[in-house]
């Protein structure tokens, strides 16, 4: 599987953010998962982020059509694995529907493909929100 450099890589900010728990999920540190969401997006956003998270990475491990690869919390690049996965979520997110479900034939079995567009939508919001408030300069309230 190939992977990149992040620096030679454009992701959002909410991309990077699902990458980086994604790497957190593959580490099994949930505590860093929870201070980090809970810093920038409050306590019942970061909670809400990361019980989605949860059931997307359930389905996404029990159902997938491979294990994705994710690298490791230091590694300096990006899989096409993790990449995939950080778009899809921004996809079912920004409600391009028919994308999105387009994609999850990619991660999971035909089956599961809705409950894991909908898990995504649900991790995205909290994620999105969190790049708009870094764009406007929003404090948390």
């Amino acid at each position: 599987m190939r992977h990149e450099r992040f620096d030679r890589v454009d992701l959002r900010p909410a991309e990077a953010r699902a990458v980086r728990l994604l790497r957190l999920w593959r580490a099994g540190d949930e505590a860093t998962a929870q201070l980090e969401l809970r810093d920038v997006l409050g306590f019942t956003r970061a909670r809400a982020c990361l019980r989605a998270f949860g059931d997307f990475a359930d389905i996404l491990t029990r159902h997938g059509w491979h294990g994705p690869l994710i690298l490791p919390l230091d590694a300096q690049g990006i899989s096409d694995d993790e990449r995939a996965i950080a778009r899809f979520v921004l996809t079912a997110t920004e409600q391009d529907r028919e994308l999105a479900l387009a994609e999850a034939t990619m991660l999971v079995l035909p089956a599961h493909i809705l409950t894991l567009t909908n898990a995504a939508e649900r991790v995205g919001l909290p994620l999105l929100c969190e790049e708009c408030r870094a764009r406007l300069d929003c404090p948390l309230n």
